[in-house]
């Protein structure tokens, strides 16, 4: 058996390039050498309790959660039924009864594999996992540590326990350490504290074949293949491991196994294997342990296992954990989080009660009472320092205490904003536009037409804005800042999906589904039709903040041992530049104005800051969203970068809804900027109060010229009003990337010029008949038909094309105060190969 092991090591050693120099020695020498520090293998029968690992906030005084080996129920050999024992070689080590503590023709072929690429394989038996576990030496398994180096001793020490505890009896002591030893999840450590807390069983007898295969596959891992992750209440109120869930996929691998007859004493015939399968898996309903920390607690353990190697260093080691959670922020996240999202679905007096112990001010008090009824029963929050990646607040649902709530709408412990996937609506529009600003393909100053236009035929897909009103001619700047539907598809078609996919992934969003949904979405992704994580889209916004470099979040700054050393330490944020700074400030300055009511007085009354010195208005960018049926509901947004180092630069994302996705039972649902838009101003408000001002300072290398008010190039003869506009140096009319052609909007007929939006049209020729529609429709005037002048405005930039009379309305010069009062709100789409057509977008 040496000589076997010998051999495997040896090719080991050289397969992957360590010690080479020591493969050339002597079998026995190398074993030698290697085995100087390894453990008694004795030790094996003394059972120890690890120190816990302690999480605490970014000033480590507060206590947000620990990890231990807290429910751990030794049992003997006696006590394990031989089902369970063959469930657990079935799953972790078929050949376990027979191998000499190694699997040699698995370790030469993972090597083999691992080698050349093709999977990253463990190969590791029972024997070995435990040895890991309980039995190298701690330069072995400390962060950092040679795996390489690790692997061999592993190997070596299964062989000196596996010679320790010969034959039979060693076999069921090696297994029996293994099944008390090794971790399960949701905090049971061992076969019986496993069934305790999944299937609520004492005795391991009266496990049934299922459960036995299900607890088997768990230690591979634990914290993924949780059964509680993915357990959703039934019709008969049972909490029932969802069907084609990962636990339920590896539980009939075990399965599997079993029914190949290779297990030494289980034999399971098809009809059982079928019956197993088929038994819905009920769990006991335990929960677990509640961390102050909530979500974000579950969120550190899992970087503590990708940092420190495992789950099992995270529970026994004995650490100190330091994150980046503030918890002054935290605190007032949960707060108006839980005013917006739980007190409007309780009994009045309850919900009067929690209200005055939060101490919700009055002039809040109006849009939270303003959401009953409203069929709101959940939402998220995330809180970032976008120069660091620091998380500073983190929900991951409306409450994560409150299980007495719990219902499909609401599941306070599931992860919405760094597991779920919503869809984000109009508020994604920001990064379609960033991407095409930094593809010069438009600027704020380039003139989109806000036409009805069927674009796709096939599917008869024919979005609308929210109100269904068409403002014609309309800058970007305009479309951005009022959320207009159909002006970002036309930018969509612009820049193409392909530019908006690679952007959005420089930004840091990973989109549900990956590249290919996001290309599959067609021109119904500019829509926010496209699913994203909170956190994901949060980041993103920090982006554009940040002038354009993503730095990735990060939830631990350092991790300190047991003996006080510090054995980990987050590193300086390195960001990657994702857009240009210019491309960045140009999105900032737009969105700037949804907080500004000079420039946006809708959006304006629900997200100005007024917070400064002496209530001095705050500057801020702001972007809400509203999906299809008022589905999901969001807000985003950011400060300007502090000039103080030392002041986080401040990025805030909001999404509410339903756990279920369903939508919400009113004829009159909330939308964002009834329901997130002031719980972000709200947040925002209290957080940076006393916090010094800031502005969103324009960059080298942008440019401010003097555009046509209504086509957005240079002002020439059509001209009947002029603005001013950012453009990217070079990209502003005159210059040598100049984007949009002059007087686009005009044709020179009746003895002037007349706005003729087909002239206007840059997408598809068929697309003009659209264009040529509205056209018709306009002339007829406001209040006729879908044509509406803009907001505050009284013209679509002077006579319309055809007849050389007219009405002054279909001249463009005639009354209307705008074509709408402002008050809808965005309603995006599905995939647009789901529905034809529907809702959209509008101020």
């Amino acid at each position: 058996m040496i000589r076997t092991l010998a051999a495997v090591l040896v090719a080991a050693i050289v397969l992957s390039g360590i010690l080479a120099s020591v493969a050339i020695i002597s079998i026995g020498a190398t074993i030698g050498l290697l085995s100087v520090d390894l453990p008694n293998p004795n030790n094996l029968e003394t059972l120890s309790f690890a120190q816990p690992t302690v999480v605490y906030d970014r000033t480590g005084k507060v206590v947000l959660g620990q990890f231990q080996t807290e429910d751990r129920r030794v049992v003997q050999f006696t006590d394990v039924p031989r089902l369970v024992l063959d469930s657990t070689t079935a799953a972790e080590d078929r050949t376990f009864w027979t191998n000499p503590g190694f699997d040699a023709a698995a370790i030469l072929s993972a090597i083999v594999d691992n080698a050349s690429g093709v999977s990253d394989r463990g190969a590791s038996t029972i024997t070995q996992q435990l040895v890991r576990a309980r039995l190298l030496p701690d330069s072995a398994t400390a962060p950092g540590a040679d795996i390489y180096l690790r692997k061999a001793k592993e190997i070596i020490q299964a062989m000196r326990v596996s010679d320790t505890f010969p034959g039979e009896v060693g076999k069921e002591r090696i297994i029996t350490a293994y099944l008390n030893e090794i971790f399960y999840g949701h905090g049971a450590y061992g076969i019986a504290a496993a069934a305790k807390v999944y299937f609520g069983v004492d005795n391991l007898n009266d496990l049934s074949l299922a459960q036995a295969a299900l607890l088997a596959g768990l230690p591979k891992s634990p914290t993924s293949l949780d059964p509680y992750r993915y357990a959703e209440p039934d019709s008969k109120g049972r909490l029932v491991v969802q069907p084609g869930s990962p636990p339920i996929v590896r539980m009939e691998y075990v399965l599997a196994g079993l029914a190949a007859n290779d297990s030494r004493w289980t034999r399971v015939t098809p009809a059982q294997l079928q019956a197993a399968i088929s038994q819905p898996i009920v769990l006991a309903g335990d929960k677990s342990v509640t961390y102050p920390g909530g979500q974000f607690t579950w969120q550190v353990r899992s970087e503590l296992e990708s940092i420190l190697g495992s789950a099992q260093a995270v529970e026994t080691g004995g650490y100190k954990v330091i994150t980046t959670l503030d918890w002054r922020a935290q605190q007032i996240a949960q707060k108006y989080m839980t005013a917006a999202a739980i007190t409007p679905n309780l009994p009045r007096h309850a919900a009067d009660n929690i209200l005055r112990s939060l101490k919700i001010p009055a002039s809040d008090m109006g849009w939270i009472h303003a959401l009953r009824g409203k069929d709101l029963h959940n939402g998220a929050l995330v809180a970032l320092d976008y120069r660091t990646g620091d998380v500073l607040a983190y929900l991951g649902s409306a409450g994560y205490t409150q299980d007495k709530l719990a219902s499909a709408k609401f599941s306070p412990q599931f992860d919405a904003a760094g597991e779920g996937a919503r869809q984000p609506g109009s508020a994604f529009k920001p990064i379609l536009y960033s991407a095409a600003f930094n593809a010069k393909k438009l600027d704020p100053g380039s003139l989109l037409l806000d036409v009805t236009t069927t674009f796709n035929r096939a599917e008869n897909w024919t979005p609308h804005d929210a109100d269904q009103l068409e403002r014609g001619p309309v800058l970007v700047r305009k479309a951005l800042q009022y959320s207009l539907n159909i002006p970002a598809i036309r930018a969509l078609n612009r820049v193409g999906n392909a530019t908006v996919e690679a952007t959005a992934e420089k930004m840091g969003i990973q989109f549900t589904g990956g590249k290919n949904l996001f290309m599959e979405a067609g021109l119904a992704a500019a829509l926010g039709t496209v699913e994203v994580r909170p956190l994901d889209l949060t980041s993103a916004y920090g982006t554009i903040a940040n002038g354009g470099v993503h730095v990735p979040p990060q939830m631990i700054l350092q991790i300190i041992g047991p003996d006080g050393k510090t054995v980990w330490q987050a590193p300086k944020p390195a960001g990657t530049q994702a857009i240009s700074p210019q491309a960045a400030f140009l999105v900032s300055d737009v969105l700037s104005g949804n907080t500004d009511p000079k420039q946006n007085p809708i959006w304006a009354a629900k997200l100005r800051l007024t917070n400064g010195p002496g209530g001095a208005y705050r500057q801020a960018a702001g972007k809400t969203g509203t999906a299809s049926e008022a589905r999901d509901l969001s807000t985003y947004g950011y400060l300007p970068p502090p000039t103080d180092p030392n002041q986080p630069g401040l990025v805030v994302g909001i999404w509410m809804g339903n756990s279920d996705h369903s939508d919400p039972r009113t004829k009159n649902p909330a939308i964002s900027l009834t329901a997130p838009a002031p719980l972000w101003h709200a947040f925002m408000r209290d957080y940076t109060n006393g916090w010094p001002l800031a502005t969103f300072q324009p960059p080298s290398g942008v440019v401010k010229a003097t555009i046509d008010a209504w086509t957005g190039g240079a002002p020439g003869p059509w001209t009947r009003a002029t603005t001013t506009s950012w453009f990217i140096d070079g990209t502003q009319p005159g210059g040598p990337e100049q984007i949009d052609p002059d007087g686009l909007l005009y044709s020179n007929s009746c003895g002037g010029w007349r706005v003729d939006p087909v002239k206007a049209e840059l997408g598809p020729s068929s697309w003009d008949s659209a264009d040529a529609n509205w056209l018709s429709r306009a002339r007829r005037g406001v209040g006729v038909s879908s044509a509406a002048f803009f907001w505050g405005k009284s013209s679509w930039g002077g006579p319309l094309l055809g007849s050389c009379g007219g009405s002054s309305q279909a001249n463009g010069n005639g009354g209307g105060n705008g074509g709408g009062n402002g008050g809808g709100q965005q309603v995006t789409l599905h995939h647009r190969k789901k529905h034809g057509g529907g809702g959209g977008g509008g101020g």
